[in-house]
């Protein structure tokens, strides 16, 4: 399709649309235009209305980022605390599982050699 004649079609097209909506319009020019601009105001409006709600929850967005933000350092730091707190309560007791073990494993190999000997 050649440009030139796709833009005079589009013209063209304008030209007649705009032709037959005028003269398919039950109303006057003068109603129309009055109908037009309350029209074009009630849209600016709403769109006043709704760019002030975006902004409102914009703001309030940001403000749960930044409360979130501090409650997660607040729980990072308090689980830290509590691990570190649990770790040093079950010290002891692992020392002296340790030791069990140790004892256990010693028996073990004195049972062991007794056996091997008794075998023999």
């Amino acid at each position: 399709m050649n440009g030139k004649s796709f833009i005079y079609g589009v013209i063209i097209g304008g030209a007649v649309a705009g032709v037959s909506t005028l003269l398919a319009t039950p109303s006057s020019g003068e109603k129309m235009r009055d109908r037009l601009r309350s029209t074009k105001q009630q849209i600016q409006l709403s769109i006043i209305e709704l760019k002030d709600e975006a902004m409102g929850i914009k703001d309030q967005v940001s403000q749960a980022v930044e409360e979130s933000k501090s409650v997660v350092t607040n729980l990072s730091n308090d689980l830290k605390t509590s691990v570190e707190l649990w770790q040093n309560s079950i010290k002891p007791h692992q020392d002296s599982i340790q030791q069990s073990i140790a004892l256990v494993e010693k028996e073990l190999e004195k049972l062991e050699k007794n056996l091997g000997k008794r075998a023999e």
